[in-house]
């Protein structure tokens, strides 16, 4: 069978298509080595003699309805006397190691990005899960470049969960352009640590502010390496642990509640989180019958629209006179809940300010946790953060 320009296809430097093969299911490529090109060494570049050659086969990417192409070459053992080693030497382009083309494996790591490695072979038959995997970190550790460590002005900091039973891993994000340049297992000192090791002087000074949440290990990482930094907490962080303080009144206020007053509580949970123009018809009168009855959560439900108030606010002198008000609402309560968080937000008071002056979220690391989630689903589980890092990586550098 002929095919106009077929040949092009199989371009390798230094062979010529001697034939192709097509059949229904399999397309088999025959290369010979064109002896006008002189044998080179790979090390010094100097002429070598060939002692023997030998009849190889590589897999490449499929042909149309042939999902099975095999290259068949020969390759040439030769030896350097300059450099007193034997080679063998193979078409560019050929991994010698794994007996495929370097575009076969591109072509498969491109497929992971897209489909849980075990279906791969759906597509690309013969390559199972643990071949997929192990193709798709060598294209990313050889294309993916290393992170940009200068020129920092933002970094992001947040713990991500990878794992059940607390399996968590540190992540660190450049805030302007959303590029991930760290990821260390664990959430202790030593998993933030071990960025700022990789920092030189010269790249620590660069750095302004740094968004995260009120993690007290990150915290006195970051005061200790960035000193002349503004640490920012994360608004949305505070408002989820203000989440936790209306959930602890929730519980218990219904423990009080005794007889048919326990009804109304039933499914308030995420009526009390949601923001009021969130709320359906029904959910606002329910929510509105449970607030009239109970006056201790109808307080930290008002005081949570008044907190989340201060952050539409544009200057820093009006959000702090806010915040203070705020703080002396709270602390004048008789709920202890809402006073214990009260008294934390205080010692925190110069952090949340710093919204003002650098008004940055993690909201891009946020938005990492569905997208790990998929990576790990794509993945069946994770196995080596390394390559979940780079994984990561690919998709925060777009």
């Amino acid at each position: 069978m002929y095919v106009h320009g077929i040949r092009s296809l199989f371009s390798f430097p230094g062979y010529v298509v001697e034939r192709i093969h097509l059949d229904a299911d399999v397309a088999e490529v025959r290369l010979r080595r064109d002896r006008r090109f002189r044998l080179a060494c790979p090390h010094c570049g100097r002429s070598m003699s060939g002692s023997r050659t030998l009849r190889q086969c590589a897999r490449d990417v499929p042909l149309g309805i042939a999902r099975h192409v095999l290259i068949n070459y020969e390759a040439v053992q030769a030896r350097c006397r300059p450099c007193q080693r034997y080679v063998t030497l193979r078409p560019p382009g050929i991994d010698e190691r794994r007996q495929s083309t370097q575009r076969l494996m591109r072509y498969v790591s491109t497929l992971c990005r897209h489909l849980p490695l075990n279906r791969v072979q759906e597509v690309v038959p013969g390559i199972d899960a643990s071949t997929a995997s192990r193709w798709d970190r060598a294209v990313l550790a050889a294309t993916l470049p290393a992170p940009r460590l200068s020129g920092l002005r933002v970094l992001l900091i947040d713990e991500k969960a990878v794992r059940r039973h607390h399996g968590y891993v540190t992540l660190v994000m450049n805030g302007h352009t959303g590029e991930l340049l760290h990821m260390a297992e664990g959430r202790k000192r030593e998993s933030l640590q071990s960025f700022f090791d990789k920092l030189s002087a010269r790249q620590k000074a660069s750095i302004r502010a740094v968004g995260m949440d009120r993690h007290g290990a990150y915290y006195r990482v970051v005061k200790e390496q960035l000193p002349a930094a503004a640490v920012v907490f994360d608004k949305f962080h505070l408002i989820v642990n203000y989440h936790d303080v209306i959930d602890s009144v929730r519980q218990q206020e219904c423990q009080k509640a005794v007889g048919e007053g326990k009804r109304v509580f039933a499914g308030q949970r995420f009526n009390l989180f949601r923001n009021p123009g969130n709320l359906t018809g029904e959910q606002a009168v329910r929510l509105s019958a449970l607030l009239e009855v109970n006056q201790n959560l109808n307080t930290v439900y008002v005081l949570k629209e008044a907190l989340m108030t201060m952050w539409s606010l544009n200057w820093r002198r009006d959000a702090r006179l806010h915040l203070d008000w705020w703080l002396d609402r709270a602390r004048e309560t008789d709920i202890k809940p809402l006073r214990r968080f009260a008294n934390s937000l205080h010692q925190a008071r110069d952090e949340v300010l710093n919204y003002f002056d650098y008004p940055i979220t993690t909201a891009r690391l946020e938005g990492m946790n569905n997208l790990i989630s998929r990576i790990i689903h794509r993945a069946c589980g994770v196995r080596d953060l390394d390559y979940l890092f780079m994984k990561l990586r690919q998709e925060s550098l777009k």
